[in-house]
């Protein structure tokens, strides 16, 4: 049996790693034993970074929001209420985006939420809320869009179930 040295295959990988390391100080870029500390390393501190990342911006969204609302005179928490009110859904990265590059169009949407903010200390009136949504979303009466939903899904369940019931008589009469 033929004799099989592993040099090509070992130079092959280790010009892998150290590829991976160029840019890293001293000797965590050249010698072997260095290098793979610092890359698997380095693969750890990405890992949990790529989570922490995620964390940092949203806290810097925040920021920004909050900056901008007290400039118009409302607090952070108090517009995302008003906006929770009001049935906008802008999440608070294009809020942010807004605030910042926009701020025209984000004091619309501000006013537009305080507009059906109740004053501090107070319930908000529903009725109000309800109305003002379909208003704005021209959605049909609740009673009446669940009477025609729920017809036709009884009447297709119950025909299914027959036509079940029928193809299974057939193939015990076989």
């Amino acid at each position: 049996m033929t004799r099989v040295k592993n040099g090509v295959s070992s130079r092959k990988r280790h010009k892998k790693l150290f590829r991976s390391t160029k840019g890293y100080r001293g000797k965590h870029r050249y010698s072997l034993k260095q290098a793979s500390n610092a890359h698997a390393k380095a693969g750890q501190h990405a890992y949990r970074h790529r989570k922490l990342r995620k964390r940092e911006f949203h806290q810097l969204w925040i920021l920004r929001i909050n900056a901008a609302c007290r400039d118009l005179g409302i607090k952070y928490s108090r517009f995302i209420y008003a906006l929770d009110l009001a049935g906008i859904a802008i999440n608070r990265k294009m809020l942010a985006e807004l605030a910042v590059n926009n701020p025209e169009v984000f004091k619309q949407i501000v006013v537009k939420a305080q507009a059906i903010l109740p004053e501090p200390g107070k319930a908000p009136d529903l009725e109000a809320l309800k109305k003002h949504y379909e208003a704005a979303h021209k959605v049909a009466p609740k009673a009446a869009k669940a009477e025609k939903v729920t017809e036709p899904k009884t009447v297709a369940r119950k025909a299914s179930a027959t036509a079940k019931k029928a193809t299974a008589k057939a193939a015990k009469a076989k």
